[in-house]
């Protein structure tokens, strides 16, 4: 079939050729060609269809209506073009190229000490991802022991948010993991209280400024909440009071502004910010503070100011991007 389809339009062609140089008027010679030369591509087409690939032999008149108008366009040369030019490298066997990447399984949550330098971390919210999203419980079991890796306090967020899980075992280990943080801040305090009750210390303020932080640091964390969070707090401002009563070294005032702030005395924690910096606080780690004291008191003026004074140093991440919105 294929070889008569072939005469055949060889013949079509070469009619159509010889049409233009019989003796003829040129209008009828020219018509003749065009008819002749039709019909030539059309058994050239019919004959080109099947050797396509499946994928254009499903669009068989938009296909067909290319090639023949490639070769109708091109007397002669539009054939074998579209043979020797769309038909031929459709089949032959395509050239190996090396692949520019590797394929690698996707990593397990990691929840023991990695080196961060070769391993893959994962975020608070990649982490959150997990827990809300993971169907299978062991997933969201591996999320709670890969929060390890993060900061305490985005940790401890995440192990609270899992007490509400649906699974026994992964609000029982929310909750061991979360009782072993608080134990651990618990068994400090209680051993700087008990180191505290010897008058004869030979560095009581130091002990003072430790366990001034463990209190805070409890009620920062989030391990405490309502009566409990305030009691942390007041001890902490106790502690604190005496201490920049005593020594008043910048860092106690910082730290008083961020105890005063948290129990929402704005004036108080804006007198203790001014006091650090008038004993040498770094402006950097202040302004943050005055600006967030400023935006309480709803002076949107004065927080830009705070924040554009920030622009003086190296601000952190975090306040780099407040700024940006507030700037």
């Amino acid at each position: 079939m294929n070889a008569w389809l072939i005469s055949l339009g060889l013949s079509l062609e070469a009619g159509s050729i010889a049409s233009l140089f019989a003796d003829l008027p040129p209008a009828i010679a020219f018509l003749t060609f065009l008819s002749i030369h039709a019909l030539a591509c059309l058994v050239f087409t019919l004959m080109s269809l099947p050797l396509l690939p499946a994928s254009y032999r499903r669009k068989g008149f938009q296909a067909g209506l290319l090639l023949f108008t490639l070769q109708f366009a091109i007397p002669v040369i539009g054939s074998i073009g579209v043979f020797a030019g769309m038909l031929l490298p459709l089949h032959l066997p395509r050239s190996e190229h090396n692949i520019p990447w590797q394929e690698t399984a996707i990593p397990d949550l990691p929840f023991s000490p990695v080196d961060m330098s070769q391993q893959m971390t994962f975020s608070e919210g990649g982490l959150r991802e997990v827990l809300r999203e993971a169907h299978a419980p062991e997933r969201r079991l591996k999320a709670l022991l890969a929060s390890r890796q993060l900061t305490d306090r985005e940790a401890i967020s995440i192990l609270q948010e899992a007490l509400k899980d649906p699974s026994d075992d992964v609000r029982l280990l929310a909750y061991s993991m979360l009782e072993q943080q608080e134990k651990r801040l618990a068994s400090r305090a209680q051993s700087l209280q008990k180191l505290l009750e010897q008058r004869q210390h030979p560095d009581r303020n130091r002990l003072k400024r430790r366990l001034a932080h463990t209190w805070w640091e409890m009620a920062y964390l989030g391990l405490a909440q309502g009566g409990l969070r305030q009691y942390y707090l007041e001890n902490a401002r106790t502690i604190l009071a005496e201490l920049t009563g005593a020594t008043s070294q910048h860092n106690d005032w910082r730290l008083l502004g961020r105890v005063e702030l948290a129990l929402n005395h704005t004036t108080a924690a804006s007198r203790a910010f001014e006091a650090a910096l008038a004993n040498g606080a770094p402006p950097e780690l202040i302004f943050p503070y005055q600006a967030e004291i400023a935006f309480l008191a709803r002076d949107y003026r004065k927080v830009r100011f705070h924040l554009a004074n920030c622009s003086r140093f190296r601000p952190a991440p975090v306040v780099k991007s407040l700024m940006e919105g507030w700037l």
